[in-house]
């Protein structure tokens, strides 16, 4: 398993059982020196809890690389996990998921195998249920701007060993080289599947995604006109 070289500055907490409240990458850093996402490399992260205190962590050969955290309540146990893109610089990209220890201390919780080269990085588009197996996926586009493959990756924090995909679906992007944004997502609507959009590999047109017959499935629903063409198809009718 990867050995993550994360140093966690602790600030004392009154009490047990603290929740995260909020995050933010800070200290906006060259050093990586990608460019892949505007404005997107970072030396450091801040977690903020409920009881007004914040944890911090950070690298000595690597670097947050995304537009912000994400935080998601994997174990239903009410208190959000963050997940984050960090980049080592001899390593590329993985996802590292977060978590509050029982001394609510913020420790690396999960982490998926990077992708092994410098200068390779991944997309995150949402996180759900996708397939409906009970147990959520983060979905992400691997190399946006080389590979342009679609990746729904399981997070069972109750499980032992790294985070592993479970289906991958190519020709597939939602980030172009050197903006600042990420785009399309996950439509979660009430009585209905998750649905991934994207664009497809040549930014011609608007994809949707959905479990289908054990697989990722993609279809055509509109034409991509920019960021904003994905508007429309994001929202629950």
């Amino acid at each position: 398993m990867l050995k993550l070289a994360a140093f966690l500055i602790l600030a004392a907490s009154p009490l047990a059982a603290a929740r995260i409240t909020g995050a933010a990458y800070v200290e906006p850093t060259e050093v990586y020196g990608h460019g892949a996402v505007k404005n997107g490399e970072y030396a450091r992260m801040v977690v903020t809890l409920d009881d007004g205190t914040t944890r911090e962590a950070s690298f000595k050969k690597s670097v947050f690389e995304d537009t912000a955290p994400r935080l998601h309540d994997f174990d239903g146990d009410g208190a959000p996990e963050v997940v984050t893109v960090v980049s080592g610089f001899a390593t590329g990209a993985w996802v590292q998921v977060w978590a509050l220890d029982t001394e609510d201390r913020l420790i690396p919780a999960k982490a998926s195998a990077p992708i092994g080269q410098r200068h390779r990085w991944l997309a995150i588009a949402g996180i759900a249920d996708v397939d409906g197996d009970g147990v959520e996926e983060i979905a992400y586009v691997d190399r946006p701007h080389l590979v342009k493959e679609l990746v729904l990756m399981p997070v069972d924090l109750s499980r032992e060993g790294m985070l592993v995909p479970s289906a991958r679906l190519p020709g597939i992007t939602n980030h172009h080289l050197g903006s600042d944004m990420i785009e399309g997502g996950v439509r979660i609507c009430p009585g209905e599947a998750p649905v991934i959009l994207t664009a497809d590999a040549d930014w011609a047109r608007i994809m949707e995604t959905r479990w289908d017959n054990g697989g990722l499935v993609a279809v055509l629903v509109a034409r991509y006109e920019g960021a904003a063409s994905f508007a429309p198809h994001m929202a629950c009718n």
